[in-house]
């Protein structure tokens, strides 16, 4: 797991393009996704970085950017079927190390861009063809590595983070309002484009997405892989009954998640998922399960909440299912420091919820406890009816037991921030529309579309969050029930058969796949979220906070463009979700704002040159523009 960026300068191209150094900076700025070492490549158009999470093969053969020929690598993700896969490619091809990096480099050798349909993991990835002077461009099918990009005049840069990205001079650094507008009304969960991110002129390559460039600027994009329908997807009539299929799959993705020249540990909340993936886990071996609940207090050890008590007593009750299991448990406060803010904060969306600190802290405690790899339990929610049991789900997509897609229509505005200005509210009947127009295309009966629409959308979101505040912390965040092999079966069958009707309760399926092997209490217990900080706690917190920096939140532009800020006296009283989308989005300006270091010193430009640390020295300041589609507001 690692952080890749790089640029590719146009044979036609003119103006600034970005270099060595520039790419230099942009790479030194993902240390914290590789603290394990760095490097660069560079040759005539082409320059690319890498910074290393050691995994697999920790030796330096697993160094990056990796040549094979005429090919080259820099490569962010785990393929879990790597070792099938060079069995079948070292019939024609000699590896020199035992990574999945060269897995990739020889299977797109043989295959080209077919290999893609042969992978099984989560991967975004460069490759650079110098025979036939192209640049590859890929992600994942459910998108859980991520990969940005800017086209300038001239060149394309790309790089894992958007924060990093922004260390190239010749990419522009101003907000995209029509994108805050779209998830202040909507929420960040709730985004049908995919491409979109806060910052303007910087996309997200989308999930499944396969971008070609050549040499001289021109471009083509490929989606290699969609959701089945229920056409494309139908289980054979002879299939075994579906919870022994769901058991095989869930099994073997699980088993495929433990390959690592590291240990590798598991989050342990006390709901169904991460107990499925904790016992499973521990079934093939001894496992170290972590579990981190929200305190009352800075100093106290009391659960901060009802839902965050019964999370430990059910985590513990799994714990204790098996000898196995070493279990390992921390208490965090309910309250938020600015730096909690700033950790959680990515250029990509608002942080528009505050639950993100706390997990960030559960990523803190893998790193502390010496792990660089934890299986995560997110996907199953969006994938196999999570949600269906509780009021949002009910209220404003679809009643199981009285169904009517008239409540859809309800969705968006149930999103809605409270305290925005009338200039962001004008904009909310056509971004209310693009969800509806979207939902309204989607295959299936109006519950199938349902299905597809948290997929495309929430999930998007799950992923987005939960690489950013892993590679925080330096670690690799896997995610067994988005194996895409499970994700399609969970497809091949109509929504309504993952759901049982009398309790209005999802995941029947799973349930049914995991009978003997969890506690029966823990297979009964109700779907929960994840917990919310004690409330009274957090509005304490956050109001001290705001109190704090009143002037600069009044000072700062983009804040005073989104949001109605009541004088600095009275700025506390706002509700606890309105004072925490203040400050993160304060500090998202704030960052996007901070000066650029200054260029390293000039390097030689080398056939492949290694610099282990690819540190950046100095400051210089630059006058931020405008937003995009600011009006006069926002630049006074």
């Amino acid at each position: 797991m690692c952080g890749i960026a790089g640029v590719l300068r146009f044979a036609s191209g003119g103006g600034s393009v970005p270099g060595v150094d520039e790419i230099r900076a942009v790479t030194a700025a993902l240390a914290h996704r590789g603290p394990d070492g760095g490097n660069i490549w560079h040759r005539r158009a082409i320059t690319l970085g890498h910074r290393r999470l050691s995994i697999l093969d920790l030796t330096e053969h697993g160094t990056q950017p990796m040549t094979r020929d005429h090919l080259t690598l820099v490569y962010n993700g785990e393929l879990y079927n790597f070792t099938d896969l060079r069995s079948h490619l070292q019939r024609r091809h000699r590896f020199q190390s035992g990574t999945d990096t060269e897995v990739v480099l020889r299977a797109w050798q043989q295959w080209g861009p077919a290999a893609l349909d042969r992978f099984d993991g989560m991967f975004a990835f460069a490759l650079w063809d110098d025979r036939a002077r192209q640049l590859h461009l890929v992600r994942d099918r459910l998108g859980v590595k991520p990969l940005y990009y800017h086209r300038g005049n001239g060149f394309l840069a790309f790089a894992s983070e958007i924060e990093a990205l922004l260390r190239c001079p010749q990419v522009p650094r101003r907000p995209d309002l029509d994108a805050f507008h779209s998830q202040l009304l909507c929420s960040s969960t709730l985004q049908v484009d995919r491409q979109l991110t806060l910052v303007d002129q910087v996309h997200a390559l989308p999930p499944a997405t396969h971008l070609t460039l050549d040499h001289d600027g021109s471009e083509a994009t490929h989606t290699y892989w969609q959701l089945p329908t229920q056409t494309t997807g139908q289980r054979p009539a002879d299939a075994p009954p579906a919870p022994t299929e769901l058991n095989a799959l869930f099994q073997r993705s699980v088993t495929s998640m433990l390959v690592a020249d590291v240990p590798v540990a598991a989050f342990l909340s006390g709901g169904l998922d991460s107990s499925a993936i904790t016992a499973t886990a521990a079934a093939t071996g001894p496992l170290t399960a972590i579990t981190l609940t929200l305190t009352h207090t800075t100093a106290g050890c009391r659960p901060a909440s009802d839902t965050a008590n019964a999370d430990l007593r059910f985590s513990k009750l799994l714990a204790a299912h098996t000898d196995r299991i070493t279990h390992r448990i921390a208490a965090r406060p309910s309250t938020v420091t600015l730096d909690d803010v700033d950790a959680v904060c990515d250029l990509a969306a608002i942080g528009d919820d505050v639950r993100h600190v706390s997990i960030a802290h559960n990523y803190r405690m893998v790193r502390n406890l010496g792990f660089k790899v934890v299986l995560n339990g997110q996907g199953a929610d969006e994938t196999m009816a999570g949600y269906v049991s509780l009021p949002t789900f009910v209220n404003h997509i679809l009643d199981l037991r009285q169904p009517s897609t008239a409540t859809i229509t309800s969705l968006p505005g149930s999103r809605e921030t409270i305290g925005l200005t009338p200039e962001v509210l004008a904009h909310r009947a056509r971004m209310h529309e693009r969800v509806l127009d979207f939902h309204a295309g989607l295959p299936g009966t109006p519950l199938e579309r349902a299905h597809r629409l948290l997929v495309h959308t929430q999930l998007n979101r799950v992923v987005q969050f939960e690489d950013h505040l892993s590679m925080r912390s330096g670690v690799e965040s896997r995610v067994p029930f988005l194996d895409h092999h499970l994700v399609e079966w969970c497809f091949t069958l109509p929504f309504e058969h993952h759901v049982d009707r009398h309790t209005r309760q999802g995941k029947a399926i799973l349930r049914a796949a995991l009978a003997g092997m969890l506690p029966a209490a823990l297979l009964a217990r109700p779907k929960q979220v994840f917990p919310h900080p004690e409330p009274a706690t957090l509005h304490r917190s956050l109001a001290a906070l705001v109190r704090l920096h009143a002037a600069e939140l009044h000072a700062d532009p983009l804040v005073n463009h989104l949001f109605t800020l009541p004088p600095g006296s009275r700025l506390s009283a706002l509700p606890t979700k309105t004072l925490w989308l203040l400050l993160t989005t304060w500090r998202w300006h704030h960052i996007l704002q901070r000066p650029r270091p200054r260029p390293a010193s000039q390097q030689p430009t080398t056939s492949e040159a290694t610099d282990p640390d690819l540190n950046s020295h100095g400051t210089s300041a630059r006058r931020v523009p405008a937003p995009r589609g600011a009006d006069e507001r926002t630049q006074r």
